[in-house]
């Protein structure tokens, strides 16, 4: 299955898993990406203005950690 994200997309659901995991606010995430990250349900807004990664976005990064193994 083809993702509909572009790595970009997925390096910023890494900036804001390495936040999360840092308990740290993640950096400003552009609009445009973080539309596509709110649409498939890997981001929330997280209340202060911000966003959190969600257990999908996680299991997102985790398929496509995969993918990445895969193809090397």
């Amino acid at each position: 299955m083809v993702s509909p994200l572009t790595p970009e997309d997925y390096d910023w659901l890494r900036q804001m898993k390495g936040a999360a995991d840092a308990k740290r606010d993640p950096p400003p995430v552009p609009a445009s990406i973080i539309g596509k990250l709110g649409v498939f349900g890997f981001a929330i807004p997280d209340g202060l203005g911000g966003f959190s990664i969600t257990d999908r976005g996680r299991e997102a990064l985790l398929d496509q950690n995969m993918r990445d193994a895969e193809d090397r």
